[in-house]
């Protein structure tokens, strides 16, 4: 038809002629039409000779060199700080987070009953309880309490009976609960395992350490019904309630005649009469009177061996 011949292109209406380039010329070509300049040396390829000036890590291609010297580009993740306790946060929402312990804030609150919480999953989960629950097939005679398990009407069922089975052998103290009995026992041997991350204060149980907190947010939610002063502690409150507004009987002791406000404050007193020393060191079995002896005894065996062999009478937890 004509005389033109093309590469896989139809410029010809009637026919098209393909010409055939084997794989070897194909190669020839495309070497020859790609500039020296533009070729990589053969030495530089694959070799460990490509340090990085600025930490020394040694690479062996030249572009992933390139590719690591953009990370010493980067500026640093400044860290978000806190300005109650200076701790800091990698990111922000966990600052947020973190503040609502010092401020008190509870932005979540429950739909159902308004109940406030600083997160939003314990919120969710509160909500849940209203909702509706599966039988519990376990009630109480005396109350009418229902529980999921025998073993929890059992242990409810000691606060109707008075049963405290579980005894500590230090000071005969006895409680329901075996849970009650360990926090019990920390203030014998002096243990406070649950500390404060603002003052570092350190505390037998997590609800004492809960109860802490509020004095660092200035949080204050038990208000007296008589005059609507404010307290952190439910406690707290109750005794001011009794001294100031009721005004209950003094607590006298029987030896000397003092007076106490408070039965706890007698208790201790009593304790110089009676010589009693429930405070016990397990490292050397010495015994103290106050809380307070036990903590700063214990400091002078920081930097001694604890003997394998523990002293009679002393119940480890």
């Amino acid at each position: 038809i004509c005389d033109t011949t093309c590469n896989l292109k139809r410029l010809c209406p009637g026919e098209v002629v393909a010409q055939v380039i084997s794989k070897s010329e194909f190669t020839d070509a495309s070497a020859a039409a790609e500039p020296e300049d533009s070729k990589e040396p053969e030495s530089s390829i694959r070799t460990n000779k490509h340090p990085c000036p600025d930490c020394g890590k040694v690479f062996n291609r030249p572009s992933k060199l390139e590719r690591h010297k953009r990370t010493h580009s980067k500026k640093p993740k400044v860290p978000h700080q806190c300005s109650y306790c200076l701790k800091t946060f990698s990111k922000l929402n966990k600052l947020v987070r973190h503040k609502r312990m010092h401020t008190g804030e509870r932005p979540f609150t429950c739909s159902v009953c308004g109940k406030g919480f600083s997160e939003s999953g314990h919120c969710k989960a509160h909500e849940k309880t209203h909702e509706e629950q599966p039988e519990k097939p376990h009630r109480c005679p005396d109350c009418g309490m229902c529980f999921f398990k025998a073993s929890e009407l059992r242990r409810h069922f000691r606060s109707h009976t008075g049963e405290k089975p579980f005894r500590c052998t230090l000071c005969e103290s006895c409680f329901s609960r075996s849970e009650g009995l360990k926090r019990h026992m920390r203030s014998h041997t002096g243990e406070r395992p649950y500390k404060c991350i603002i003052c570092g204060k350190g505390f037998y149980s997590r609800q004492d350490l809960n109860i802490h907190g509020l004095t660092h947010s200035g949080e204050k939610p038990h208000l007296c019904p008589v005059c609507g002063k404010g307290f952190s502690q439910l406690g707290n409150m109750k005794e001011h309630e009794q001294n100031v507004h009721i005004k209950s009987e003094k607590y006298i002791c029987n030896e000397c005649g003092a007076t106490f406000t408070r039965y706890k404050s007698l208790t201790k007193h009593q304790r110089t009469h009676t010589g009693e020393r429930p405070y016990v060191c397990l490292i050397c079995g010495r015994r103290f009177s106050w809380s307070h002896s036990l903590s700063r005894h214990r400091r002078t065996h920081a930097h001694r061996q604890i003997p394998t062999d523990k002293p009679e009478n002393v119940c480890s937890i």
